[in-house]
C-alpha cells in the first residue's frame, strides 16, 4: 500500500502523491548519495518553487526537459519540478556519452536541460548539438540558470495546468521513445509497492546501472511516498555497493543478476543479515542459495 496519498483520482500524479506524503514528516533524509543528503522539508519546499521558477523561464506544458544527472538527489528535484511545472521529464542515462546524449535528446524532443557539475561537460556539448535552448544545473556550471536561481525567481508565477492522467505524459523515456502517463506511473509506484515492503526504518540501496531508468525513477518515488530513505551507488562495482550497504545500514537493495550472483560468493565477511534483496531480473538459483545461506538474505524477484 502507498502511504500518505491524500490526492483525488481525478487530478492524481506521481508528484502530487509525493508531495501529500511529505506533511508532517519534518525533515528525515529521503534521498542520500555521496555523502549529500536531501531532506523531506527541502524536497517539499524546493519542488514546488522550481516549478514555479521553470514557468518563469518560459518552460510551459508539454514541454520536455531532458534530465542528465548523476547524482539521485538531483534526479528526484530535477523530475518532480519538470513535473510539477506541467512539463515533461525526459531522465537520460548519466553515463552516456555526448553523441549518445544528443541523439537521445532530438528522439525525445527536449527543449530544455537539466544537468550537473559531474555530467555537464557531455550534457551541454550535446544540447549544442540538439533543440535545446534552455539549460539549467545543479552546482556550478558555465553558461547555465543554477537551479537554486528557480527557487528565487518564481514568485508569482500561477500553477501548472492540472494533467490528464491517462492521457498526458509525466515521463519521456527514449531508444525507442516512449511516453509513460501519470497513471503509468502511479501503476509502477503500487507495483514495486507489491514487491518491496518498507516503511520509515528502512533504508533501500541501488545503483542506477543495475535497472532501467523508469524503475530507477520509480524506487526513488516509492521511497518517497513510503517515507523510507533512497541510498544511491554511484559506482556500478559490486564492493562500492556492499559498502554502500553497510554505510547506509540498509534493510533493502535492488540489483541485477549479475550483481546479485558478486554479492552473493564475495569472499569478504557481510555484516549485515536481514537484508531484503530485490532483483531486477532472472537470478541464478545458486546465487539466491548461496545469499540466503551465507548472508541471511532474503532474495525475491523485483516484478
Amino acid at each position: 500500500m502507498l502511504q500518505g496519498e491524500t490526492v483525488g483520482v481525478a487530478d492524481a500524479t506521481v508528484t502530487r502523491t509525493v508531495l501529500a506524503a511529505m506533511d508532517g514528516g519534518g525533515d528525515r533524509t529521503v534521498v542520500a548519495a555521496r555523502g549529500r543528503e536531501l531532506g523531506r522539508a527541502r524536497f517539499a519546499e524546493a519542488v514546488p518553487s522550481a516549478a514555479r521558477g521553470l514557468r518563469w523561464h518560459g518552460v510551459r506544458g508539454g514541454d520536455v526537459g531532458a534530465i542528465h544527472v548523476a547524482d539521485p538527489c538531483d534526479l528526484a528535484l530535477a523530475v518532480h519540478a519538470v513535473g510539477a511545472a506541467g512539463a515533461v521529464p525526459a531522465p537520460l542515462p548519466p553515463g552516456a556519452s555526448a553523441a549518445e546524449l544528443a541523439v537521445m535528446m532530438n528522439e525525445a524532443g527536449a527543449r530544455f536541460l537539466l544537468t550537473g557539475e559531474e555530467t555537464a561537460a557531455r550534457s551541454m556539448a550535446a544540447a549544442d548539438d540538439s533543440y535545446v535552448r534552455q539549460v539549467f544545473a545543479f552546482g556550478d556550471v558555465p553558461g547555465a540558470t543554477p537551479f537554486d536561481r528557480l527557487l528565487e525567481t518564481g514568485a508569482g508565477q500561477g500553477e501548472a495546468p492540472s494533467p490528464d492522467p491517462l492521457r498526458d505524459a509525466a515521463l519521456r523515456l527514449t531508444g525507442p521513445r516512449e511516453d509513460v502517463t501519470h497513471a503509468d506511473r502511479l501503476a509502477d509506484l503500487y507495483r514495486l509497492g507489491g514487491a518491496v515492503a518498507l516503511g520509515e526504518d528502512d533504508v533501500l540501496v541501488c545503483c542506477g546501472a543495475d535497472v532501467p531508468v523508469r524503475t530507477w525513477v520509480g524506487l526513488i518515488d516509492l521511497c518517497l511516498v513510503q517515507g523510507a530513505a533512497f541510498a544511491g551507488v554511484p559506482e556500478p562495482g559490486a564492493r562500492d555497493l556492499l559498502e554502500a550497504l553497510v554505510r547506509y545500514e540498509a534493510t533493502a537493495v535492488v540489483v541485477g543478476p549479475a550483481k546479485l550472483r558478486a554479492l552473493a560468493f564475495d569472499h569478504g565477511a557481510v555484516p549485515m543479515p536481514g537484508v531484503q534483496v530485490l532483483v531486477a531480473g532472472e537470478p541464478s538459483p545458486e546465487a539466491v542459495h548461496a545469499c540466503r545461506s551465507r548472508h541471511g538474505w532474503t532474495v525475491s524477484p523485483l516484478c
